[in-house]
């Protein structure tokens, strides 16, 4: 924790409600940034982290990275090991993972994860915060490579995360939702945290593939309510955190993404006075807001640390001034391969290698797509590579946040102007909707608390 802050031994016993009933016992006083101090806080989500005992880099493990949606999973180890020497940089008080911790929920992974955690809460100070996603609990799809071939890797259930992570906001909690994951942490005396589990993963095996959507319970919302009368006879302002989005982020994706019946979610967090909330899932860098009378709620989609461009998110809470400032930051990957001596030259300069890396992998797909879709039969291959061109320029710019700035270059390009005129279809379509982008800073949020 950083050094200028003071701690202190709360005199009050806080309670805690157990995760199997509504018993209250007695908890151990935690140690709490005493009130009226500033807080820091890195916010990120969707680490994916593939254990380096589950692969051995060879021909199964490739075939399913080409697969994939750009995750740089080879590197999984170093790219925690960037967060965390980020952290000891910069020392903030607090770090959030908002989900998806696993590639996809292998044991293996969460415990080797869980092991680079405890190093950069006793190395740094700072405490962390986590919560499952839909990838990490019960799933069938978690495996392992060797060779030419996958195999089925052991994930875990919902006893075994909580034991895994217990010291990752679940020893601390105030309190647990007994019908989820979710608990309520209080790193500091003025700012709370709600660790929203909005995954479903009970149906995983029986699916036979980690359920996509999100939901939060009628019980869980009351919860909610017990939580936030807690924090409001506290004087303590409550931030969610949550793996699903709250708010649409996207006009080309919302199925699945924003959470079920997020209305009354909404409804939910404004009328107990949480107007911030942090979410991942849909691994682009975006923040959303809603009106609701006088009130206004903010959802930040934090880009996914393991794709392109490897943002996480950087909240300054000022305690004079009762504001919340968020803002982004790139994983300086560079700086710590160079001080850790590495001589892998796409961790030396990994920020050109990954973002050709997730470019290469949306052109290839289209030029792909195109090439096979006979209604581009007359195009040239000059003009096919030209609109593949334009939708790697444009996911870059979408999964970046920064579509707003940056799209206008790619609107004058010549392989903009073809798919303007090309065939009405899917791609065509998904095309001209990711031009269609709100004009809006996804990098910079002032917030006044109430």
């Amino acid at each position: 924790m950083n050094s200028c802050k003071t701690f202190f031994m709360g005199l009050i016993l806080l309670f805690i409600i157990t995760g199997c009933n509504s018993k209250q016992v007695q908890k151990i006083p935690e140690f709490r940034i005493q009130t009226g101090h500033d807080l820091t806080l890195f916010t990120t989500t969707d680490t994916h982290y593939l254990s380096k005992q589950l692969t051995d880099g060879g021909p199964a493990f490739q075939k399913f990275l080409a697969a994939g949606d750009g995750k740089q999973l080879r590197y999984s180890d170093e790219m925690i090991s960037a967060f965390a020497n980020d952290i000891q940089i910069q020392h903030p008080d607090v770090a959030i993972i908002s989900g998806d911790l696993t590639n996809n929920g292998e044991k293996q992974s969460h415990q080797d994860l869980a092991k680079q955690l405890e190093v950069i809460e006793s190395s740094t100070g700072t405490r962390v915060y986590v919560i499952p996603g839909n990838h990490d609990l019960l799933n069938p799809w978690a495996r392992k490579f060797k060779g030419e071939h996958q195999y089925t890797t052991e994930s875990i259930d919902v006893k075994e995360f909580r034991d895994i992570y217990s010291s990752f906001g679940y020893d601390e909690a105030l309190s647990q939702d007994k019908d989820s994951l979710s608990y309520l942490a209080a790193p500091s005396d003025d700012l709370w945290l709600l660790m929203l589990d909005t995954s479903q993963y009970l149906n995983n095996p029986a699916l036979g593939y980690p359920q996509l959507d999100g939901r939060l319970t009628t019980s869980t919302l009351k919860w909610i309510e017990k939580c936030a009368t807690l924090a409001a006879k506290s004087g303590a302002q409550i931030v969610a955190v949550m793996h699903h989005s709250l708010l649409d982020h996207s006009k080309l994706i919302q199925d699945g993404f924003t959470i079920n019946d997020n209305q009354k979610v909404i409804d939910a967090l404004l009328r107990n006075g949480i107007t911030t909330a942090f979410s991942g899932h849909i691994h682009i860098q975006d923040i959303s807001s809603y009106q609701q009378n006088s009130k206004q709620i903010y959802d930040i989609a934090n880009s996914a640390l393991s794709v392109y461009p490897h943002q996480f998110g950087i909240l300054k809470y000022s305690a004079a001034n009762r504001t919340m400032d968020y803002t982004t930051s790139s994983l300086n990957m560079e700086l710590w391969a160079k001080s850790n001596g590495s001589t892998d030259p796409n961790l030396l300069h990994f920020n050109t290698f990954s973002e050709q890396s997730f470019g290469d992998l949306s052109y290839n797909r289209t030029y792909k797509r195109l090439t096979e879709n006979s209604a581009y039969n007359n195009y040239t291959d000059h003009e096919l590579q030209a609109m593949a061109d334009t939708v790697r320029r444009l996911n870059k710019n979408y999964f970046a946040g920064t579509a707003n700035t940056d799209n206008a270059a790619v609107l004058s390009s010549d392989g903009y102007r073809l798919w303007m005129d090309a065939p009405s279809d899917g791609l065509k379509s998904y095309v001209l909707r990711m031009t269609e982008r709100e004009a809006k800073d996804n990098h910079h949020l002032h917030v006044q608390l109430p």
